[in-house]
């Protein structure tokens, strides 16, 4: 019995990483997109995960996932970013821009 509840808790523990993983991977390419839109370079390693929220605008359970990403302007000098995925389905990407912060709905 004890090992049955030990085999279920790494494949959940698992199972989250990956879910984790293409998350990542989701989030690189929307925060790709909008930065190409807006004529932004992304820094595609700086692409990680920073927290998990309860989204309070949202009726319902809805979490987020937050990944926060650099982007460049020039090339020169780096700012922030963070793409918000939303479980289920809705995903917001937040740039830290020179006059103010950008966000886009996806």
């Amino acid at each position: 019995m004890i090992e049955l509840l030990f085999v279920l808790l790494i494949s959940s523990i698992i199972a989250m990483w990956w879910q984790l993983m293409q998350g990542r991977q989701k989030a690189r390419r929307v925060a790709g997109q909008v930065c190409a839109i807006h004529e932004l370079q992304l820094l595609d390693d700086t692409v990680t995960f920073s927290s998990v929220s309860w989204d309070r605008e949202h009726p319902g359970p809805h979490l987020l996932i937050n990944y926060s990403f650099e982007f460049t302007t020039n090339g020169a000098r780096r700012r922030r970013g963070v793409a918000a995925l939303g479980v289920p389905g809705s995903v917001t990407v937040s740039l830290d821009l020179e006059h103010g912060r950008l966000i886009e709905q996806l």
